[in-house]
């Protein structure tokens, strides 16, 4: 049979830390407020998120919260560094299908079929390479047009209702 003790040791078993001194606070805090690391990219890479970033600015600004001081390449690289992602992660998770496939058939080239997982892949593909250099913007890149209905005469939609 089990004997429990009846009386508590005379001596504490535990250790009580002291109270953090104001330094060791200002350690912890100053740990805290780093900034996000950097990631080394390729100049390639770099040309590559500036590109992407043509016609896009204000979606990618509003995606990252972006203030209108900050350079949006350096927000999406910091985005990089923060997450842990590299270019193909990136832009394969924050970027529609849509503006992907416009960039692959606008800026690089190449085919603009495929979801967001393939599409970030062919663009990273081609930003790797040392010698990547986008295709010339679009001339409308600056300010993306809703498409509009065609224009419907009246006059001739009467003559082909009476014909």
């Amino acid at each position: 049979r089990p004997r429990f003790p009846t009386a508590l040791p005379s001596t504490p078993t535990t250790k009580l830390r002291p109270a953090p001194s104001t330094i060791d606070v200002y350690i912890d805090m100053s740990r805290r407020a780093r900034s996000a690391p950097k990631v080394n990219v390729s100049p390639s890479v770099r040309l590559g998120l500036e590109s992407i970033i043509e016609g896009n600015e204000t979606a990618i600004r509003a995606m990252l919260s972006l203030g209108s001081d900050k350079v949006v390449v350096e927000g999406l690289i910091d985005c990089m560094g923060v997450n842990s992602l590299s270019a193909e992660m990136l832009i394969a998770n924050y970027f529609s299908a849509s503006m992907l496939g416009a960039y692959c058939r606008e800026r690089i080239g190449k085919s603009d079929k495929g979801g967001a997982a393939t599409l970030a892949e062919r663009i990273a593909r081609e930003w790797a390479k040392p010698s990547f250099a986008p295709l010339p913007a679009p001339a409308d890149s600056k300010k993306r047009k809703e498409p509009q209905p065609p224009v419907e005469d009246a006059a001739a939609k009467r003559v082909a209702a009476l014909a």
